[in-house]
């Protein structure tokens, strides 16, 4: 064998050689794109799952805080509505004729018992109209007045006190009824 038939050997060899090593290079960097075509499809995917998943969750925030304000601005609406009704009950009570307040006293004292060393307390404004009532059914007690209510009385012996004054009634009344004052305007 002679040296230029050497050579030539050498050089189809390494030319092999190249075109080889060329072509796993050029395998290599088809699945290198691939994988990294596959691993950014993926991470474009799970971050427009995060973003929209995000985007719910916020939505849901802020639907939840404005149901909440819409809530809360109705119960303040009912309350004032109730509030009115109750304040409009004792203004209805401030206008009654002195018999029908004595009516009324006298069905509140019916709750009182006779025969103790008791106190009434009236208010100034229906002092007279409260005595009359009190002349009627035959109390013997001790009237005082006060400018602390300004209907019904207050009836004190010992150490209990029953508190008939009708700002005071309607207060607990108020508790009361509230649920079902509501209920039967907001239904």
């Amino acid at each position: 064998m002679s040296i230029t038939d050497i050579t030539n050997k050498i050089l189809t060899d390494a030319s092999e050689k190249s075109a080889n090593i060329i072509k796993a290079a050029e395998i290599t960097a088809k699945e290198i794109s691939s994988k990294t075509e596959v691993l950014k499809k993926n991470i474009e995917n799970e971050y427009s799952q995060k973003t929209i998943h995000t985007l719910k969750e916020n939505e849901k925030k802020i639907i939840s805080a404005a149901e909440q304000e819409v809530k809360l601005h109705i119960d303040k609406e009912k309350r004032f509505a109730v509030d009115t009704i109750f304040k409009n009950a004792l203004k209805k009570i401030s206008s009654l004729s002195d018999e029908e307040y004595e009516k009324i006293i006298l069905s509140l004292f019916k709750n009182i018992p006779n025969n103790t060393n008791g106190k009434i307390i009236i208010p100034e404004e229906k002092e007279l109209v409260t005595k009359k009532a009190i002349r009627k059914i035959g109390f013997n007690y001790e009237i005082e007045t006060t400018n602390n209510f300004k209907y019904g009385f207050i009836f004190s012996e010992k150490n209990t006190e029953s508190n008939f004054s009708f700002e005071d009634i309607l207060k607990n009344k108020k508790s009361i009824l509230e649920v079902e004052v509501a209920r039967i305007l907001f239904s």
